[in-house]
């Protein structure tokens, strides 16, 4: 769905509010924050000198926006927010570290290293220690009496100028002891307290609004660095992994793979970079690429990351025209090279034909620098990916709720309108009856839910011990190997454990027990209906309405989310040192013990993550169908006005036009959704 299906869902959502009740407009509301705050966000990682800052001005278009010189940044993530939400498009905000923020980069840096821990890690917990502290100094020097107001507050500027960004985000100099600066200097001032920059812009090319984040950088020689890079992972819906053509995929790139594996991140596209700096152009280019391919196979086991190619230095030449180091020979050859953006070039360069202007050849020039840098492509890739994904998924759950409610309305002032044409206005049903029917269907459903979710965690409780048995078993069966001949110990050779057939078990575990909770569920849910609807036919006069069954779809549709079975395992990159230490019987038995606590880790988070999600689900089912009763129950008392009738069509005019509105989101004949069924 694209934005303009957005806005208008929203708009809808704000129309059927003005004629709903009060449970179904809380409901309603929390559509429309979703919808109005999705923002899908994209973070650029790598390895600093990746040219990863040039390369989201290229993607951005924002020309030389960020600054592309050695060592501009220090600590500061940025966003880069296009069509933000609050409709800010310039400005930006800055926001400082308080000491309770800077114990815990520690802290959580700590957590994050022990996933994969190596030779280097022994040491860089008290290095970062060191790097945070004497951030702290060079703050206070520069500072002074205001570095302790400053602490956990932020700046907002109504306008940003390269300056203002400089004083927030780049290194500056290094203050004397004395605590002077270089006269006329601000740059850096506010750097070492400045924890993220929030920098805003209107929605520009972007086909909807999204954050595009710069992040320091892995693999940087200032520790504190990196270790921001590496935390900020969560943050973020889609990642560019930024790989240099000329040290593809190194130690340093693989870790940084392996751990946003093991984060069950979002979807990942890698983009090598420097492709111009290539002495042999597309054909080098082309075995980089088969290279890295091969690369993430072998050590992630998943072939389903794209790689594309491009040059930022390239893109930079398209935006600004300056042409220092671009060989326009080399970006004509990688065109021939390439006919899908040779296409994309000869297509545009007819298009231009058509424009009003003249031609320049400067202007075709950069329009193939553009095409060749393989940032069009990039951004099409991206967004592609994002419109198709959760994002649209989101805004096809969120069609779904408001027709629910779009039609339950059509069809309740359908039924008032004609009880009035056939019968008159002869009273009004008693609201308290109402009233006390909707607060005894409320705490059916609550006691219903108490008892699902008791009988839920006693299901999972079981999942836990038996998968915590299963993992123990299969370790010890593969680390300490058939006869007792440990792989571990085998001469030559790089280690290897097969724990595919143990991954399989898990996943076959996980998928059992959560059938077994959706079909309790699913039968608890009919339960609730049947009871409900029986409550509601023994109200005089009551009329059963089309909508008043509830929708099971969000729980019948559930499947358990197994990535964490990607996780890989790290002991054996361990094993080399650790036998160099300890006797070979007690690398076996420490193996075993560490294998097994990284597995039941896993199944942890395989049994929270099913848990967090079916009870999510079974939210969402019982909250949609509370509001659609209260709806039916709110629309049965009769106003005994002599206008009813004029209301009671006005009523049925604006719920027809919703409705049709709705339908109209999708185009004709696509006002459902079409979603797989799950097999019973």
């Amino acid at each position: 769905m694209s934005e303009s299906n957005r806005r208008e869902l929203i708009r809808i959502a704000e129309d059927l509010n003005e004629v709903s009740n009060d449970e179904t407009r809380q409901f309603i509301s929390r559509i429309v924050g979703d919808l109005s705050n999705l923002k899908p966000s994209i973070a650029f990682v790598g390895q600093i000198k990746a040219g990863k800052s040039r390369l989201i001005n290229g993607f951005t278009g924002q020309a030389e926006y960020l600054p592309s010189d050695v060592n501009p940044w220090t600590t500061v993530i940025t966003d880069m927010h296009f069509g933000h939400p609050s409709g800010r498009t310039e400005g930006a905000e800055f926001h400082f570290f308080d000491n309770r923020q800077w114990q815990a980069l520690i802290a959580e840096g700590e957590e994050l290293r022990n996933m994969f821990p190596d030779d280097e890690d022994s040491y860089k917990r008290e290095m970062i220690e060191q790097q945070v502290e004497a951030m702290k100094t060079r703050a206070k020097l520069r500072l002074g009496e205001s570095y302790t107001q400053l602490l956990g507050q932020h700046h907002d500027l109504d306008h940003l100028t390269s300056d203002d960004l400089a004083r927030y985000v780049c290194a500056g100099d290094e203050p004397s002891e004395d605590g002077t600066l270089d006269p006329g200097s601000d740059r850096g001032l506010y750097s070492d307290i400045t924890r993220k920059a929030e920098v805003y812009f209107d929605i520009g090319h972007f086909p909807f609004p999204i954050t595009v984040t710069d992040t320091p950088g892995v693999n940087d020689p200032l520790l504190i660095r990196e270790e921001i890079s590496r935390q900020y992972l969560k943050e973020s819906d889609f990642f560019v992994v930024v790989l240099s053509a000329h040290q593809a995929l190194s130690r340093a790139d693989l870790k940084l793979f392996r751990l946003m594996q093991a984060l069950e991140l979002g979807q990942i596209v890698v983009f090598i970079n420097r492709v111009d700096e290539l002495g042999g152009g597309a054909d080098d280019a082309t075995k980089v690429r088969a290279d890295v391919m091969d690369g993430l196979e072998k050590a992630l086991g998943n072939s389903d990351i794209d790689v594309l190619m491009g040059s930022a230095q390239w893109a930079h030449y398209a935006l600004t025209g300056d042409e220092t180091g671009v060989n326009h020979d080399d970006v004509l050859a990688w065109l021939r090279a390439h006919p899908e953006q040779m296409k994309q070039y000869l297509d545009g360069v007819e298009e231009i034909k058509q424009g009003p202007g003249p031609i320049s050849r400067e202007g075709v020039l950069r329009f193939a620098a553009m095409i060749a840098s393989g940032l069009p492509d990039l951004r099409r890739h991206v967004t592609r990916a994002l419109a198709d994904g959760p994002r649209n998924e989101q805004m096809q759950m969120a069609w779904q709720h408001l027709n629910s409610f779009a039609q339950g309305e059509l069809d309740r002032t359908k039924a008032h309108l004609r009880a009035i044409e056939d019968q008159g206005a002869d009273g009004a049903d008693d609201p308290s009856e109402n009233d006390k029917t909707l607060a005894d269907l409320r705490a059916l459903v609550q006691d219903k839910t108490e008892m699902i979710v008791k009988d839920m965690d006693d299901v999972l409780a079981n999942l836990r011990g038996v998968m915590d048995d299963t993992v123990a078993e299969a370790v010890s069966d593969v680390v300490r190997g058939p006869n007792g001949d440990s792989p571990l110990l085998a001469k030559g050779g790089e280690t290897e454990l097969n724990f595919g057939p143990l991954r399989d078990r898990m996943r076959e575990l996980v998928q059992g027990a959560t059938q077994v909770v959706r079909q309790r569920m699913l039968s608890e849910l009919y339960a609730v209906d049947m009871q409900s609807n029986a409550a509601l036919r023994s109200l005089p006069g009551w009329q059963d309405s089309g909508d008043n069954r509830m929708n099971t779809s969000a729980v019948r549709w559930f499947r358990p989310d197994t990535t964490a079975l990607t996780r890989g395992i790290t002991v054996e990159l361990r094993v080399t040192w650790l036998s160099r230490l300890i006797s070979r019987k007690s690398v076996v038995n420490r193996a075993e013990r560490m294998i097994v606590q990284e597995f039941e880790m896993i199944g942890d988070d395989l049994v929270d993550t099913a848990r967090e999600n079916l009870l999510g689900r079974l939210n969402t089912v019982l909250d949609h169908y509370l509001a659609l009763l209260a709806g039916h129950l709110e629309h049965r008392a009769g106003s005994g006005e002599t206008n009813e009738r004029t209301e009671a069509q006005t009523a049925f005019n604006t719920a027809q036009r919703i409705a049709d509105e709705l339908g109209a989101v999708y185009g004709p004949g696509q006002s459902e959704i079409e979603i797989p069924k799950a097999a019973e």
